[in-house]
């Protein structure tokens, strides 16, 4: 895995977490992901107008991607109703790469060493353990562990789904604009029938999040899915979600969370599994 696209994943990954942080900060979960997904649309559409269409050969990639997003949308928002960001999201986005290098290996012609299958279970399992750890700070609820596994199945399934039709498109800015439109009409509709109000809200209290948190998660998704033109999808994958490093970061930095042994020792093994993943 070449360093520069290492160094522009571990970007894309600083901005998931920056938005991510942003996120954090609105009590509406609903209002805060119906923020980011709309605040995808003025990049989207400029992707589009400069660039052109997708080919038709990537439609059905599109369309599957639309849908798989809003179920991620769905059970990530009923998962949250079991328990707070910091102990869902982890355990959905550290489940998700191992989910990734099986399906990847299974049904793509993606290879990876077995050095990199190590950095990816290395990644993958610390950040699993610092979601479980977040739980067993509070009350350990079976049902939101439960659906935030289920949402790591759709951020896997989509992540397949999104890398083989940037592939196709061979280009990945004209296949996410054309993603993130069809994916946020799709995340409107869903809003206006199950939680009524919340994308006028928008508008009127999230701006902020909307222009700036949607502008950092469409560059960082695009940069992961330009990166899945010249690698492995799961080894993507799994650098993508060591934004957990910059979360930590963050939090430490901005709102005085204790650095504790735990998190030090987690941010070793993540960085050791970069290594493996870059080395492999």
């Amino acid at each position: 895995m070449e360093l520069g696209v290492v160094a522009a994943v571990l970007g894309a990954a600083f901005l998931h977490a920056f938005w991510n942080f942003m996120v954090r900060r609105v009590d509406d979960k609903a209002l805060g992901m119906a923020s980011v997904m709309i605040g995808h649309m003025p990049l989207a559409v400029l992707a589009l107008l400069w660039m052109g269409l997708p080919p038709l050969a990537s439609a059905p990639y599109v369309l599957m991607s639309a849908v798989l997003h809003v179920g991620y949308s769905v059970f990530l928002l009923h998962a949250y109703r079991f328990g707070e960001l910091s102990e869902i999201y982890p355990i959905a986005r550290g489940a998700s790469p191992i989910l990734i290098t099986l399906g990847s290996v299974t049904f793509l012609p993606d290879s990876l060493s077995l050095y990199q299958m190590l950095g990816v279970l290395m990644i993958s399992t610390a950040i699993l353990a610092y979601g479980f750890a977040q739980f067993r700070k509070t009350t350990i609820n079976s049902t939101g562990i439960v659906l935030a596994l289920i949402t790591s199945c759709f951020i896997a399934a989509y992540t397949i789904v999104d890398g083989t039709g940037t592939r196709v498109a061979q280009n990945a800015m004209i296949y996410f604009g054309m993603t993130s439109i069809c994916s946020a009409v799709v995340l409107v509709i869903y809003f206006q029938r199950f939680h009524n109000g919340v994308i006028k809200r928008v508008f009127t209290e999230s701006w902020r999040v909307c222009l700036v948190g949607g502008s950092a998660s469409f560059i960082a998704y695009g940069i992961v899915l330009w990166a899945c033109l010249s690698a492995p999808i799961a080894l993507v994958s799994s650098l993508r979600e060591t934004s957990v490093l910059f979360a930590v970061g963050l939090g430490t930095i901005l709102l005085g969370e204790r650095l504790t042994i735990f998190k030090i020792c987690l941010t070793l093994v993540i960085l050791a599994g970069i290594i493996f993943l870059r080395l492999g």
